[in-house]
């Protein structure tokens, strides 16, 4: 008594415990819906606000079970808020269809407007929100008063966009032939369709009963539900096919649950009947024994029977070559269409044990290695030689080759005993080799019809019709595959080219803070030295020597601070060299801005700059700016290191795919064993400019051209002038 008594006071609170998970349910649909790969982020908040009213309105059904008597005013505004939360879930589901099914907008517009206007129209004839009432009038032969015209609109503001999002819906689907964007639709519909029967269901409502709502509620569940699952996946089973084997495997669900409840109920009553000395154990496993064979033989007819009623061979065969004909448009991964075909074939040739193989086919063998299958035995790769019977035939045939052959003519038994025990083991009967021209594009293996019949002339048929359509979108996803594997590749090499240039940039803005940092340290010390030397020079007396000691610590001191101010300004003019815009860049307008930008030089010292501007030059990819000033430095030096009265000629020629600049000039020249000492990069920065030395011009003017691509080389005859030619690579080679 006492337990019976603890069952009913636990009862309101298991109740609201098992209730509460209905709203729940639709937040975490929500969460499910944002953890997918929705790529419309407009419709993915749309969907997200209906599952959110709609927990609202569902949790407004937990006021019947609270365990305790809420407060009066508690419970009422929890009702009056989740059945406006209802009509805002119905407008929000309109919104989410016109903007998922493609609705026209202004039908789409005029629709939720009206529904707005509705729910408008409710919240101010709702007589548990304002102190009026409406006076009663007849309406065919009916009495019709304020609440019944409440809820009327009530009804009308929820149902009015839902049929309008059906009728949408519906019209969207009708005007496009089969593809999954019907098929979508066609879900979509089915929602639609399960709001309104749940609706209507909760728009029963009796006073402490909830029975209706909660009816209406596992619909409503259900409708969303669906719904999210279609928009999160957009490659959907085709809805016929898929309601026909959802009820074929409820059907055969029920079989064996009669069976088994007939068998268990005919053992109770045996035992109930059986003599006491007789033995329960050995008539119990007996029984177990002779239900577990009736139920082996019995289920495999059991099963082809229910496919045959609701899923017919015709059925079948259509959403077969459906899928197989969508797939062919987009051209899927080789696994996922030679797994489409396979279904092609099942249906066509009624069987349930096919493989599909790929070929890797080299010059001293060919392997066939297992790509897709209709069920889960396990196939290895196996190797034939080039030379092999079985592979001269795929090579050579597009007919199938059954097994019976391989075992029995004449013609294979040269073939090595171990390929024979390989397909043997393997199980198969017939083969039937894919051909793309005259490339062998791959193998179907098939095993024993479902229907226990051998392989018959239309089928053989039927096999070499299907082979030409699938062989070259074989080869086709085969190819398409490599170069997405390619493409990924490159993808990821770009990526990690990115980050390396991020990482460079880095280091070159680390490295001017640290130039920024240290050039006033360096020049700092200059300033106090200088300032004492002075000092001493005006307190000492006269002495011999002085001044010639303190010319010499000037002198040692201006060295000094004369090289640091040229390492200074030489990692000023380094870090400039990181950004490079490679464009489509002329040449002759880079000589030209270089020889206007030292005209004045070049007059001061009375040399004579010759070049014939060429038109017809082929573009290089580089940057114009950087170009420019390596020219100038090859011309600055040429200008500087020339004697008076020289000249200095510039020229371009062409050489297979590269462009020649030439700066030749009639100046000292370059002893031979000092030209290799001009490409050691800084190494004669410091150098005193004695004779020909180029510093950091050549320098610059090397690394520039090397950066895209090029060289410099320098010819050179003592005493007679220097050549400096510049090789860049043609845009287009």
């Amino acid at each position: 008594m006492e337990k019976q008594n603890f069952i009913g006071t636990m009862t309101l609170t298991q109740q609201f415990l098992l209730i509460s998970l209905l709203p729940l349910s639709f937040l975490g649909m929500a969460v499910y819906l944002w953890r997918s790969d929705l790529k419309r982020r407009d419709l993915l908040w749309r969907w997200t606000f209906v599952l959110l009213a709609a927990a609202v309105w569902a949790s407004s059904v937990l006021r019947f079970y609270g365990g305790i008597t809420l407060p009066l005013a508690v419970s009422f505004t929890w009702g009056v808020v989740g059945r406006y939360a209802f009509s805002v879930t119905a407008v929000s589901l309109l919104i989410a269809t016109i903007n998922h099914v493609a609705v026209a907008r202004h039908h789409g517009r005029f629709a939720w407007m009206l529904s707005g206007v509705l729910w408008v129209v409710t919240l101010a004839l709702d007589p548990q929100l304002w102190d009026y009432k409406l006076p009663d009038y007849a309406l065919a032969g009916q009495n019709i008063g304020h609440f019944d015209l409440y809820i009327a609109f009530w009804i009308a503001s929820w149902l009015l966009p839902v049929l309008a999002a059906w009728i949408s819906t519906q019209q969207v689907r009708a005007g496009f032939p089969n593809s999954l964007y019907r098929n979508q639709a066609h879900y979509w519909q089915m929602v639609l369709s399960l709001f309104i029967i749940g609706g209507g269901l909760a728009s029963v409502q009796q006073p402490g009963q909830p029975g209706w709502q909660e009816a209406g509620l596992l619909f409503v569940i259900l409708a969303t539900f669906i719904g999210t699952v279609s928009l999160a996946h957009s490659h959907l089973p085709d809805l016929p096919i898929a309601l026909r084997r959802l009820l074929g495997r409820l059907s055969g669900a029920l079989v064996i649950f009669g069976l088994v409840w007939l068998a268990l109920d005919a053992i109770v009553r045996s035992v109930a009947q059986m003599p006491k000395r007789a033995s329960l154990a050995l008539f119990l496993a007996a029984a177990a024994a002779v239900f577990a064979i009736f139920m082996t033989f019995l289920f495999p007819p059991l099963n082809v029977w229910i496919q045959r009623l609701f899923l017919p061979p015709a059925t079948r065969r259509e959403r077969a070559l459906a899928s197989y004909n969508e797939a062919l448009a987009l051209v899927p991964e080789p696994v996922e269409l030679a797994r489409l075909f396979l279904e092609v074939v099942q249906s066509e040739l009624r069987t349930n044990d096919a493989w599909f193989f790929s070929v890797e086919d080299s010059a001293a063998a060919l392997t066939l290695r297992p790509l897709a299958s209709l069920d889960d035995h396990p196939l290895e790769a196996i190797s034939f030689d080039d030379d092999s019977l079985f592979a001269a035939y795929l090579h050579r045939n597009q007919t199938p080759l059954a097994q019976y052959d391989i075992d029995t003519l004449s013609h294979f038994d040269a073939m090595p005993a171990a390929e024979k025990d390989q397909l043997r083991h393997w199980g198969r009967i017939l083969y039937m080799p894919l051909h793309a021209g005259s490339r062998l594009a791959g193998v179907v293996a098939l095993g024993k019809k479902t229907t226990g019949e051998s392989y018959d002339r239309q089928d053989f048929a039927r096999l070499q019709m299907l082979a030409p359509q699938i062989s070259p979108f074989l080869v086709q996803a085969q190819n398409m595959s490599a170069l997405r594997q390619v493409n990924e590749a490159v993808v990821a090499e770009n990526r990690t080219l990115h980050y390396e240039r991020r990482y460079l940039r880095q280091r070159l803005d680390l490295y001017q803070q640290f130039v920024d940092l240290i050039s006033p340290a360096l020049r700092r010390p200059f300033i106090p030295i200088s300032q004492k030397i002075e000092q001493i020079q005006a307190s000492l007396d006269e002495m011999e020597g002085k001044a010639q000691l303190t010319d010499a610590l000037n002198q040692q001191i201006e060295r000094h601070r004369t090289a640091l101010e040229r390492l200074i300004a030489l990692a000023g003019r380094l870090q400039t060299r990181h950004d490079f815009d490679f464009q489509p860049t002329d040449l002759d307008t880079a000589v030209q801005q270089a020889i206007r930008s030292l005209k004045a030089m070049a007059e001061a010292r009375r040399v004579h700059i010759e070049y014939d501007p060429i038109t017809t030059l082929p573009a290089v990819l580089g940057d114009a700016a950087q170009l420019q000033e390596a020219v100038r430095h090859l011309l600055h030096n040429a200008i500087k290191y020339n004697k008076i009265g020289g000249t200095v000629q510039l020229s371009f020629d062409t050489q297979s795919d590269q462009i020649c600049l030439h700066v030749s000039d009639t100046g000292v020249g370059v002893p031979k064993e000092k030209l290799d000492s001009l490409w050691q990069g800084l190494s004669n920065f410091n150098q005193a400019d004695n004779g020909r030395n180029p510093g950091l011009g050549l320098t610059l003017a090397q690394y520039i051209v090397a950066a895209h691509g090029g060289h410099v080389e320098a010819e050179s005859k003592y005493g007679a002038g220097s050549v400096f030619s510049i090789y860049l690579p043609v845009a287009d080679a």
